[in-house]
């Protein structure tokens, strides 16, 4: 994930927190895109302060969810060991 040294222990990254609209609100147009595009604007703002390389954020272990952050971008990073985790970790390279 560095993308610089390949014995890099540590890197800069952004973890924001759950992301998700409120369903009981009938017809609620707020998609996926919309919050990522405010973050996005956040962070490019918090990086140009104090750098950065990735964007990493969790979610519940859901195959649904896990399809829809992989569309936007995100890559689903692999566990060892068991138990499964309930929550999964997932992850963006910043490139702007």
């Amino acid at each position: 994930m560095d993308g610089i040294n390949k014995n890099a222990e540590r890197i800069r990254a952004f973890l924001i927190g759950q992301l998700g609209k409120n369903t009981a609100v009938k017809g609620n147009p707020v998609k996926l895109v919309n919050l990522l595009d405010e973050v996005y604007g956040v962070v490019s703002a918090a990086r140009a302060l104090i750098g950065g390389r990735v964007i990493i954020l969790e979610c519940d272990d859901s195959p649904r969810l896990i399809e829809l952050y992989e569309k936007a971008g995100f890559t689903l990073i692999g566990f060892d060991g068991e138990p499964r985790p309930s929550l999964r970790t997932m992850y963006i390279p910043i490139t702007n």
